[in-house]
């Protein structure tokens, strides 16, 4: 048949290849930002090559015992978002970025163009424009074949909201849904009920640095992760995030993470706090998202 090769774009072959084991997919319409979230499991080497509206996307990977090369060539008027993943890793020591060490047990900079996104769901990830990048992690990488399954989980229990209040920076309200303009509930309280059909949204304006949404849990409580679901409205995700907690609402301490959000479900890890309140504050901005919570859980993991 002259339609089933494995070269067109609708075969399933063509699209894994570059989508689920290079990672590579818009992150925004238009490829404007994209990201690169390798999942390469027992390959050793790769190359892709994806056209888009702004031009050639070409991604590289190439594994040793030692080093975990990811190489990009990012067309013009472009971010992207490039993770490095933990999984390809029995150990890692430090990562260099076009031959200048970024990273060792924490982001270290010095690389113009190179900016950090955070620790976060299986990823190292950072944030580059256009042009060409090489990253190389050193360190002891799995190459077994298969690779081994990964590790369980975390135990972790999440705290009951039975009681807790919320707030934010706008006041509660509604906006209008569809062509038929239903007016839909749109207040804080909605991000901690338990529903995640229902959630909070500021929909005054779009996404700016100072926005933030505030939990108050009624006593002085431990954990160590917060999850931000919005499912429902999947770029919505906080452009940019600074969690600070408080024992009275009113003094706050400095961030305990910082990062961006991800499509759908973005979840926040941080050493062990113990507070009765905590904050998340928008740091980043977008022309075209408001930000979104529709469900928010506080988690202590063990």
């Amino acid at each position: 048949d002259a339609a089933s090769s494995l070269t067109h774009g609708w075969n399933p072959p063509a699209l894994i290849l570059s989508q689920v084991i290079a990672g590579i997919a818009p992150v925004e319409p238009g490829w404007t930002t994209f990201q690169v979230m390798p999942r390469e499991a027992f390959l050793k080497s790769l190359k892709v090559v994806v056209p888009s509206i702004k031009g050639n996307i070409t991604v590289g990977v190439e594994k040793t015992e030692s080093t975990y090369c990811l190489s990009l060539e990012a067309p013009e008027k472009t971010t992207a978002i490039v993770g490095i993943p933990w999984g390809a890793f029995k150990s890692l020591d430090d990562i260099q970025v076009n031959g200048t060490t970024i990273w060792k047990e924490d982001f270290q900079g010095s690389v113009p163009g190179v900016t950090w996104v955070g620790d976060d769901a299986g990823y190292l990830r950072f944030k580059v424009g256009p042009g060409i990048w090489r990253w190389v992690a050193r360190g002891s990488v799995i190459l077994a074949s298969p690779k081994p399954p990964a590790a369980s989980p975390r135990p972790e229990t999440s705290l009951d909201p039975r009681g807790w209040t919320a707030s934010a920076s706008v006041a509660d309200g509604t906006f209008l849904f569809s062509g038929a303009k239903i007016p839909i509930d749109s207040a804080a309280a909605n991000a901690i009920d338990g529903d995640a059909w229902t959630g909070w949204r500021d929909m005054t304006q779009t996404q700016y640095p100072g926005q933030w949404f505030q939990v108050d849990m009624k006593k002085e409580q431990t954990f160590s992760k917060i999850v931000l679901d919005n499912t429902w409205a999947l770029w919505d995700s906080p452009a940019g995030y600074s969690v600070t907690v408080s024992a009275d609402g009113k003094s706050w301490s400095e961030p305990i993470s910082k990062g961006a959000g991800q499509l759908g479900i973005t979840a926040i890890r941080f050493p062990h706090q113990k507070a009765r309140y905590l904050r998340i504050t928008q740091t980043g901005a977008s022309s075209k998202y408001h930000w979104s919570i529709y469900e928010l859980k506080v988690c202590l993991e063990r």
